[in-house]
């Protein structure tokens, strides 16, 4: 399991934005992410819905499709992203010293 699941719980949106911070920058549905996740697709629309509220995601409408990506200019996700490397870094034994450099 991972640490950020022990820390906060086995949450769909903990899942979702795992799979946005290892896997890529954008998702072509929420049908696709809802598959990837194993959730279902209203489950999975609600979460989306709560991060593009945060700031979090951002959306295109390309057609009758919704394009999912990371919404790189917010500075939540930015904040979210350094812990979740923060975090990755510590189960590398990196010290404290190493992390805090690297976040400079």
């Amino acid at each position: 399991m991972e640490i950020l699941e022990k820390i906060f719980g086995n949450n769909t949106h903990i899942q979702l934005i795992l799979l946005f911070y290892n896997n890529g920058d954008y998702f072509d549905n929420i049908t696709g992410l809802a598959k990837m996740l194993g959730k279902s697709h209203v489950t999975v629309r609600k979460v989306v819905s709560d991060l593009l509220d945060a700031g979090i995601l951002s959306e295109l409408n390309i057609g009758k499709s919704r394009v999912i990506k990371i919404n790189e200019h917010s500075p939540y996700t930015e904040a979210l992203f350094d812990f979740i490397h923060s975090i990755h870094s510590i189960k590398e034994k990196k010290s404290i010293r190493e992390i805090i450099e690297a976040r400079s």
